[in-house]
């Protein structure tokens, strides 16, 4: 096997383990996407929920009407109440931040338009930016796995399709940042 086959078949394989818990979201002109975390519950980015809710997209075509459950505007982080039924839980077990160079794979369903992987290495993980409302957002893991418009509030995950971070901000030259799935963020 190649290094290129080794490549596809990591992206391939972690996108089948991890993207049926991958949900978009719509509504109006807004997509974004988020991750079920719990029987009920998805975490996105609070930028993509409008007037306290949001359109879901499961993965097998299925939608539903989300309520906002709480949000954290400084992080740009909500959790979203619905009827997950049989949609999987991502992993999500809070750890070491990741190494620089580490492989990462960021999934999006932008707006239910349909999964989105791509696969990228670990820039930094003790980046800090400031978040919509000024607040210092520390230890954000940068990355260079590439994501399309609509993306945000996807997960970032490892090679094992355990959860990193989510997907929040794009900077000039193309790299991303994420917000730590730290232990607090879970609380």
């Amino acid at each position: 096997m190649n290094a290129l086959t080794a490549i596809q078949e990591t992206l391939a394989g972690t996108a089948a383990r991890v993207g049926p818990a991958v949900v978009g979201l719509g509504r109006g002109w807004g997509l974004g996407s988020g991750v079920v975390i719990a029987e009920g519950k998805v975490l996105t980015n609070a930028h993509n929920v409008r007037g306290g809710e949001a359109t879901l997209v499961f993965s097998d075509g299925r939608k539903d009407t989300a309520e906002l459950a709480g949000a954290d505007r400084d992080l740009d982080l909500a959790v979203l109440t619905a009827d997950t039924a049989d949609a999987p839980v991502i992993d999500w077990q809070p750890g070491e931040p990741p190494a620089i160079g580490a492989p990462v794979v960021a999934l999006a369903n932008p707006g239910g338009r349909g999964l989105r992987a791509t696969i990228g290495f670990v820039s930094t993980a003790d980046r800090s930016f400031r978040g919509p409302r000024g607040r210092r957002v520390e230890a954000a893991i940068e990355h260079t796995a590439a994501l399309p418009r609509g993306s945000s509030g996807g997960p970032l995950v490892d090679v094992d399709g355990g959860l990193l971070g989510i997907n929040s901000l794009r900077l000039d030259g193309g790299l991303i940042l994420a917000v730590p799935a730290t232990e607090a963020v879970r609380r």
